[in-house]
């Protein structure tokens, strides 16, 4: 199986488009161009690109991040104008703010919309956060997390998940991420690799999982189960 095959199952979409682009410069290759093909109204080549390396976010045992404090903040008022002043002045930071707190302004703002049900435009606020600050795993990893939440292609999803593990490589969420995407790869394609890819996936979840973060091991122990079904029906 060449690389690019071996990207495409595993799940890492942007290494397989840039390894097909490389191969039809190399030449004519009729498996490059159905790769192309298969991603093309994605626009991979226009997805977000780290400037940097930095240091990134650790999750907490209860599954949030230091990140995620501002939302509970604001999910403290209970004074409705005080609340309404706090999401103008989130508006008014993801217009005009540099673009690190832009970043966050739009994380904070989608999981608002994420807790009053508009999916669609929580998912746009978190690509956002992406867009103003590509270095920061956890902007791509929640991103493809509600993707995948609510139904979007693996395709559009993948990516963001693959980013975040090459950012935060020893976060277990991301790999947890990745297997859900990669099992929904398998029952739409019906390829034994993205199962088998899937289990490998589980693993490296199970292998980064501290032993405090008791929740995020249960939602990861369901989806081995699930797996293992899978691979002995």
């Amino acid at each position: 199986m060449s690389n690019m095959v071996q990207y495409f199952y595993d799940g890492q979409f942007l290494k397989c488009y840039e390894e097909a682009k490389r191969q039809l410069q190399g030449g004519e290759n009729e498996q490059a161009t159905q790769f192309l093909k298969i991603f093309e109204k994605y626009d991979y080549g226009k997805f977000p690109k780290p400037t940097a390396r930095i240091s990134q976010s650790v999750e907490r045992a209860n599954e949030s991040y230091p990140e995620n404090d501002e939302v509970e903040q604001l999910r403290a008022i209970k004074d409705e104008q005080q609340f309404s002043e706090k999401v103008k002045q989130l508006e008014h930071d993801a217009r005009t703010a540099d673009a690190e707190r832009k970043a966050q302004s739009f994380y904070v703002q989608g999981h608002l919309f994420l807790m009053a049900h508009h999916y669609d435009e929580s998912v746009h606020c978190f690509m956002q956060a992406v867009k103003h600050h590509p270095d920061k795993a956890l902007y791509y990893g929640i991103a493809g997390q509600t993707m995948n939440r609510f139904n979007w292609s693996p395709f559009d999803v993948m990516v963001y998940i693959e980013r975040a593990i090459d950012l935060d490589p020893d976060n277990a969420r991301w790999y947890w991420n990745k297997a859900l995407v990669l099992t929904q790869l398998y029952k739409d394609l019906n390829a034994e690799p993205f199962l088998e890819n899937a289990l490998i996936a589980i693993e490296k979840a199970i292998e980064n999982c501290r032993e405090d973060q008791v929740s995020l091991r249960s939602g990861i122990d369901s989806t081995l189960e699930n797996l293992k079904e899978y691979l002995f029906n």
